[in-house]
């Protein structure tokens, strides 16, 4: 049986890495090298909060060759 990973994710759970990446997705769809660049975040670290982020289904990837993410629903702004 499948793991829910839906919102495992909330305000409070954020890094600050996490919370940079959204902010510059909540501007647009962004590569994961632009966020490393404008993040200033090792490589490693975005990639990894890609996937906690994407698993809790605040972004999702809308083109994977090019690692293209776009902000699906920001955990900051989650109420429950």
């Amino acid at each position: 049986m499948a793991l829910e990973h839906r919102h495992v994710v909330d305000s409070v759970d954020l890094s600050e890495a996490d919370k940079a990446i959204l902010d510059e997705l909540q501007e647009g769809a962004r590569t994961k090298g632009y966020l490393v660049d404008i993040t200033g975040y090792h490589r490693n670290t975005v990639g990894h909060r890609l996937e906690v982020l994407e698993a809790a289904d605040a972004i999702r990837c809308i083109h994977e060759s090019t690692a293209l993410y776009e902000l699906s629903e920001d955990p900051r702004e989650r109420t429950e």
